[in-house]
């Protein structure tokens, strides 16, 4: 009983903390700084972090567009739901409003058996602080390394908490 009011817990504290690190905002200079009318503001930045949920779509490389929901964790993880199943992957910061995510999905063949994988690889940029679009490639591979087919992908993000 007690581990899972402290799995509950932790779990609260996570999810505060996701959403307070999504909503995060870097800047240049202390906020508490007021710049002079003359100063030169070029360098200041304003980051984006993708940390959070997210809900959109995905357009495979054969054109096929499907739902899918998105955790992008601090920790540089990411878990993705599609109507296919789960999976897990990486993201990493690239620029004040760019990021790169990747995970390997499992390729369904026939009667649901599994033939090969899929490495999805995105590059994404926010179109504001709560909307993301990304572009890749999807590269599959058979159960021998062979590749199989390679083609575009893309994918639309609108952060949900």
């Amino acid at each position: 009983m007690l581990r899972s009011r402290v799995r509950a817990a932790a779990t609260r504290v996570t999810l505060i903390l996701t959403a307070l690190a999504g909503a995060l905002v870097l800047v240049g200079a202390p906020a508490a700084t007021a710049a002079p009318a003359t100063a030169d503001t070029s360098a200041l930045s304003v980051y984006y972090l993708p940390v959070g949920r997210w809900s959109g779509t995905a357009t495979t490389s054969t054109g096929q567009t499907e739902a899918v929901e998105t955790k992008f964790l601090l920790n540089g993880t990411f878990q993705v739901a599609t109507p296919t199943g789960s999976f897990t992957g990486n993201w990493k910061s690239t620029g004040p409003r760019t990021f790169t995510y990747k995970f390997v999905r499992s390729l369904p063949g026939p009667n649901g058996s599994v033939i090969g994988t899929i490495d999805i690889r995105h590059s994404a940029t926010f179109t504001a602080w709560n909307k993301y679009t990304s572009t890749g490639t999807a590269t599959a591979y058979d159960l021998n390394g062979n590749v199989l087919f390679a083609g575009p992908v893309s994918s639309t993000g609108t952060r949900t908490l």
